[in-house]
């Protein structure tokens, strides 16, 4: 029986521009800052590569969930289209360099990258499960879609649901009135924003559980 992986794919969007080093600077520390905060949630880290992609192994659904939704944030400057396949990596698991893997995951997700290209959506998910492709799909589309435009004051917000910070302990601290940070909750969806975020991880949660049951057994 094969062992899947779950590799995750990544383009910039427009970024065949003229060179800009600052932009590039950016990008590059966003992707080592990803790789050092959820470096538990990553097999093989993310590598850049022709320029403006990036690949690599997550442990599992929910972690790639979660880099997938860190990336969006750390490239607040950049948009980058995203894949996600679940198969097989033939060759390079243990040399731990996501340009040494060969196999169907790989050029499965070539392929699906091409397809995503062709759209005007940022995500696209290939797991043995069609349903829950199709699901997860739109979820993620539908999270990332609402947050592309958050300025630093959304961020600021939807982080405080992990603080203990009143709606008016939050405005104080951002120097605006409590009524502009009600209507600004209002008018980027937040609580649509957690709600779709708490059931894709219950969703995940599950696929998660059913990978593990389904892997082969060690002799």
């Amino acid at each position: 029986m094969k062992n899947n992986e779950i590799v995750l794919i990544g383009d910039v969007i427009k970024s065949r521009k003229k060179f800009n080093p600052e932009e590039w600077n950016y990008f590059h520390t966003a992707i080592k800052r990803i790789n050092e905060k959820f470096a538990l949630y990553f097999k093989i880290p993310l590598t850049i590569y022709s320029g403006d992609s990036f690949g690599g192994i997550c442990k599992d659904p929910m972690s790639a969930a979660k880099v997938i939704l860190a990336i969006q944030e750390y490239q607040k400057h950049q948009k980058s289209r995203i894949v996600l396949i679940e198969d097989e990596v033939s060759f390079g698991m243990d040399e731990k360099n996501f340009l040494s893997l060969e196999g169907p995951a790989l050029w499965k997700g070539q392929e699906q990258m091409e397809r995503l290209k062709k759209s005007n959506l940022f995500f696209a998910a290939r797991f043995n499960d069609q349903i829950e492709s199709m699901t997860i799909n739109t979820i993620l589309n539908l999270v990332l879609a609402i947050r592309d435009n958050w300025k630093e004051i959304e961020w600021k917000i939807y982080h405080n649901r992990e603080s203990n910070l009143t709606q008016k302990e939050l405005a104080e601290s951002v120097g605006v009135s409590q009524q502009y940070i009600s209507k600004i909750t209002k008018s980027s969806k937040m609580e649509l924003i957690h709600e779709a975020e708490s059931n894709l991880n219950t969703l995940l949660d599950g696929i998660h559980h059913k990978l593990l049951h389904h892997q082969p057994k060690p002799d």
